[in-house]
Formats: C-alpha cells, sequence, structure tokens
C-alpha cells in the first residue's frame, strides 16, 4: 500500500471540493477507518480555507502599501482585512494570486505505516498569525469539548479559531493523538502538517526530531 497524490488550488472552488472529498472518501475504503473522509474533507477545508485567508491577507497589505512586519500596524489593519476579505470576489484574488505567485498545494502520502497530509502555503507566517495558532493549538489539547474552548479562548482578532480547536477535537475522535497535528513556517512558506501512525512500529515525525534534538 503505497500513494502519493499532490494538489495545487489558489482558490477554494466547488471542483476542488469535489476532488478532495472524492479522495478522502477512497482513502476511507482502503484504510477501512469510519468517519475518515468527512472527517479529512473537514479538516482539510479548514485548513485550505486558512490558507487562502493568508495570501488574501498578503495582497490586501501590499496593495494598500501597509506593512505585515510591523505589529502595530498588522494590529491596526487588520480589521480593514476582515472587511475587505468578506466582499471580496473569486475573480479578484484569483487575479491577485497570480500577480504575487501564492498559492496552497495539498500533499498526500500513504503508505502501510502511516498517512502524512501537508497543506503548504507560499506565504510565511507573520510573527503575530504564529504566536496566535501556537497558543491556541497549546489551549485546545487540554480541552474536552468545543464549547469549553470557545468559553475559554475565543480570539476575537481575526475570528475565533474554532477551526484549529475543531481539528484537534476530531483528530482525538477518530482515535488519534491530535499532538502530532503541527503548523510551522520555513523559510518561504507556512506548512500544516496531518499525521496518522498505521502501524505500531511507526514513529512519528514530531518523535524522531524530538531525538535527534
Amino acid at each position: 500500500m503505497s500513494e502519493k497524490q499532490t494538489i495545487n488550488l489558489r482558490v477554494l472552488d466547488e471542483k476542488t471540493k469535489g476532488v478532495l472529498r472524492t479522495t478522502f472518501d477512497d482513502l476511507e475504503r482502503q484504510l477501512k477507518i469510519d468517519s475518515l473522509g468527512l472527517t479529512l474533507f473537514y479538516v482539510v477545508m479548514e485548513l485550505v480555507g486558512n490558507a487562502v485567508k493568508a495570501n488574501l491577507k498578503r495582497v490586501f497589505f501590499r496593495t494598500h502599501s501597509y506593512t505585515l512586519r510591523d505589529p502595530d500596524d498588522y494590529r491596526i489593519h487588520i480589521d480593514e482585512f476582515k472587511a475587505y476579505y468578506n466582499a471580496v470576489s473569486e475573480e479578484e484574488y484569483t487575479r491577485a494570486f497570480d500577480d504575487l505567485g501564492l498559492k496552497v498545494t495539498i500533499d498526500i502520502d500513504l503508505d502501510h505505516r502511516r498517512l502524512l497530509i501537508f497543506v503548504e502555503n507560499t506565504a510565511t507566517l507573520h510573527p503575530e498569525e504564529e504566536k496566535r495558532i501556537r497558543a491556541k493549538l497549546a489551549s485546545t489539547r487540554e480541552m474536552k469539548d468545543i464549547l469549553e474552548f470557545s468559553v475559554q479562548f475565543a480570539d476575537e482578532t481575526e475570528g475565533k479559531g474554532l477551526g484549529l480547536a475543531m481539528i484537534v477535537l476530531l483528530i482525538r475522535d477518530l482515535g488519534f493523538d491530535p499532538q502530532y497535528f503541527r503548523v510551522y513556517k520555513t523559510e518561504d512558506k507556512t506548512v500544516a502538517r496531518l499525521e496518522f501512525p498505521l502501524s505500531a512500529d511507526y514513529t512519528p515525525i514530531r518523535l524522531r526530531q524530538s531525538t535527534l534534538s
């Protein structure tokens, strides 16, 4: 059992959603894990939506000559971006993504030991974004359910952050350890990694990295 697939996209249109749903339903049938297809569809949709939104943020700040690297400038203009995000058309942001060379890539890598899914975005995390994501993930891993998270840790800056919380809870409901869900940045991109061990002799990437450090 070995399979690799890459999906490139700029917008999350109906065609892409259909491809993702079919792909994850096929994985569920192959791996015989109940609810895997629908869960992966929701999780990856959330991650891709976050990536597209991050790209749109870069487009907005670049268009208005705002500075993403200045924390004060970022906080001042993020409310403007939220209004823009809710009004922008698919055609507008597709054209803007092309102009800036922005894209989102989904890599699916399956073998008999594990399933890996990477959602990669060519826009790197801003320090404020990375700080919020790490705080949300750390908090969510201690939560029993989504209601507890929303009451205690809702973040109004760019939505309530419930998407990340739901991802962690859904991974847990599938019977996998959500600590292997990671969001990190490299020199030129942002990566969300989903890791599902399928064999007792498989050592997750995070544990291997901890051993080496």
